[in-house]
């Protein structure tokens, strides 16, 4: 308890001082932090699934990408606020996770890891060749009616509220008897099946939970960039470097992605 309560101190203090950035330093700034809070949501979104579940998903980034076309899509053909298309593109993409994780999660191992891959990779080719996402022409979303820096201090802290967002349900979760599930089934599957637990419910609301806060950083993605097109949505390399950056900063920890996307972006910077 002592532990948690410190790691707490330590993250908000961490978090205050990361909200107060953009009023101390230029644009350039404000917009690596913001890259920075985008990789680490995506990679505590994937330490639900890979962390806390055992399952390591090689296709993570197929959420990321459906939450950025589900933005564009709902804003531009659908002339919807960015508010309405930030929850759309959220469910749509914890939907999809349900809808492809009953037959997936079913698969264990490396045989899961390449099945997330090749679906990801699937959703690409398909994005390339349907007419209402214009293929890889792209689509273009409307501009955020604000000053430049109005601009960047938006993106910023939608990215550090969904950021916090994603820690805390993390955390009520891994408190909760569905958390506990999680973890028995990271550590033996077969024997929390044996004691009555529901593994198939559990790993696939993880799955959901994980494709939620992912595809919710897409949306975020999407109406900064303006523009949207298949490659950048849903290249592999997005999940690796979520991937890379829950293990080093310590997979099954709350902080641990957090920790593992600040030293990794500022490094490679």
């Amino acid at each position: 308890m002592k532990n948690d309560t410190r790691n707490f101190l330590i993250c908000g203090v961490l978090l205050l001082a990361v909200a107060a950035l953009p009023f101390f330093t230029n644009n350039f700034v404000i917009r690596f932090a913001t890259d920075i809070l985008m990789f680490a949501i995506m990679a505590s979104a994937w330490n639900i699934i890979g962390g806390y579940t055992g399952y390591a998903s090689f296709g993570n980034v197929v959420f990321f990408g459906i939450g950025a076309y589900i933005t564009a899509i709902m804003m531009e053909k659908g002339g919807m606020n960015f508010a309405v298309a930030f929850i759309g593109a959220g469910f749509g993409a914890a939907l999809f996770a349900i809808l492809i994780g009953l037959p997936v999660l079913r698969l264990r191992g490396h045989y899961f890891a390449i099945a997330t891959l090749g679906v990801a990779e699937a959703m690409k080719a398909l994005v390339q060749n349907l007419e209402i996402t214009e293929g890889n022409s792209g689509i273009y979303l409307p501009m955020l009616n604000l000053s430049v820096k109005g601009q960047y201090y938006f993106f910023f802290y939608m990215m550090l509220g969904t950021l916090v967002l994603t820690l805390l349900v993390t955390y009520f979760m891994l408190n909760a008897k569905f958390g506990y599930s999680l973890i028995a089934i990271r550590e033996d599957e077969d024997a929390a099946n044996s004691v009555g637990i529901n593994t198939t419910y559990a790993k696939t609301m993880a799955f959901a939970l994980s494709g939620l806060f992912t595809g919710l950083a897409g949306s975020v993605y999407a109406y900064q960039q303006a523009f949207i097109k298949p490659e950048p949505a849903f290249t592999v390399h997005t999940t690796v470097k979520m991937i890379v950056m829950a293990v080093f900063g310590g997979m099954g920890k709350l902080f641990g992605p957090l920790l593992g996307a600040f030293s990794i972006e500022i490094i490679s910077e």
